[in-house]
């Protein structure tokens, strides 16, 4: 069986979990930059969703700065990240990253051509504009059967 570990049950304390994480993000944060976030597991989601990406967004430091201080407080993200954390991270239900004006039609990875959706939505999304995307949900019965 082993040894049994020494950190079994035990927390890290707050301020170092942002050093760690400050440590090993590829953009150039102080650890007092990323306190000033309260939500430590809401933070590490929102690196994930941009950095996981297999190369399709290559920020810089300021954009990754716009980008978390954009999300971090928008209700669209926020009401999203709470129904996922509220499911027991149902991965329907899972914040994705989606683009606004779909990049098969000429969209960017700009800040202002991002937003975040449900795995779900994203995918049925597909790449449709927002506009193709709006009708389809006000008249979404018409799809099902």
């Amino acid at each position: 069986m082993g040894r049994k570990t020494w950190s079994k049950g035990k927390r890290m304390p707050k301020g170092s979990l942002y050093k760690n994480m400050a440590a090993h993000l590829r953009f150039d944060v102080s650890s007092e930059w990323l306190s000033g976030f309260s939500d430590i597991e809401k933070l590490k989601f929102m690196n994930s969703a941009i950095t996981r990406r297999g190369g399709r967004f290559d920020l810089t430091t300021a954009e990754y700065i716009k980008y978390i201080g954009k999300f971090y407080k928008e209700d669209q993200f926020n009401k999203i990240y709470s129904a996922w954390v509220d499911s027991d991270f149902n991965k329907w239900k899972r914040p994705t990253i989606d683009h606004i004006n779909p990049r098969t039609n000429g969209g960017c990875n700009k800040l202002d051509n991002l937003q975040f959706l449900t795995w779900f939505e994203n995918r049925t999304k597909c790449d449709m504009t927002q506009t193709e995307w709006d009708e389809v949900k006000k008249n979404i019965k018409e799809y099902l059967i």
